[in-house]
């Protein structure tokens, strides 16, 4: 079977340059936005994660730079936070992490992926990392609080965390810290959409001493309708 025949037969997340011609089609193409999350252009000698890597975009990219990267995400969609009427009955039998492993082979990668929830990445297993990635995952989680303290101790001390999520417009018309809740709607499961200063807030109360936001913009679908996005820097 050959690469272009492999590819098609997978739904991607992520649309991947894999060479020779063969491109995945993703629901998003992040190619464009690159730019605006911040990486560093040089990471040569950086320890780098990527949580929640899916078709694995991010951790191909900070390996392209020069990152010694590992890259996090879950193999069984069981596995996932799904509110309990929600919940479908049956789930695919095809690995989350079928795709990643067509990219890598394509590329030629060294990114190492390790099958874990975010809720159990700690450093005694993992280590800790000059840089962590994480973009577009908190929002579907159920107890983003953890996530985002898990993700807090993974990160050296004077490392960097590259946050980039969506957050509600509307939200920021208030004058504190919101959140819309959202796991009923019909769409993608949202747990809690967050305003820009609540995911600013809630990166310092998990422990980071130094937080700003790098940059905010409307993420383009493939399909054509956008995600507000926010990114924020935070060190420790």
């Amino acid at each position: 079977m050959t690469l272009a025949e492999r590819v098609a037969e997978l739904d991607w997340y992520h649309t991947l340059a894999l060479g020779d011609g063969v491109e995945t089609v993703g629901m998003f193409d992040i190619r464009p936005f690159v730019r605006r999350f911040g990486l560093p252009d040089d990471m040569t000698g950086v320890r780098a994660l990527d949580v929640g890597t899916w078709d694995g975009f991010w951790a191909f990219e900070m390996e392209r730079r020069g990152a010694d990267v590992t890259a996090l995400d879950l193999d069984d969609e069981r596995e996932l936070d799904i509110p309990p009427r929600r919940r479908p009955q049956s789930f695919p039998d095809t690995p989350r992490g079928a795709g990643f492993a067509i990219a890598k082979q394509a590329l030629g990668s060294s990114v190492r992926r390790v099958a874990r929830n975010v809720y159990d990445a700690r450093p005694k297993e993992l280590g800790q990392f000059d840089l962590v990635f994480c973009g577009s995952v908190i929002i579907h989680l159920r107890d983003q609080f953890l996530a985002l303290e898990r993700i807090a101790g993974l990160v050296n001390p004077g490392g960097i965390f590259i946050s980039a999520e969506a957050y509600d417009p509307k939200l920021d018309l208030l004058p504190f810290a919101a959140s819309r809740y959202l796991a009923d709607r019909d769409k993608a499961v949202v747990f809690w959409m967050q305003a820009r200063r609540t995911w600013k807030r809630m990166l310092w109360s998990v422990g980071f001493d130094d937080v700003r936001e790098h940059d905010r913009f409307k993420l383009k679908a493939t399909a054509g309708w956008n995600v507000p996005h926010v990114v924020h820097h935070a060190r420790r």
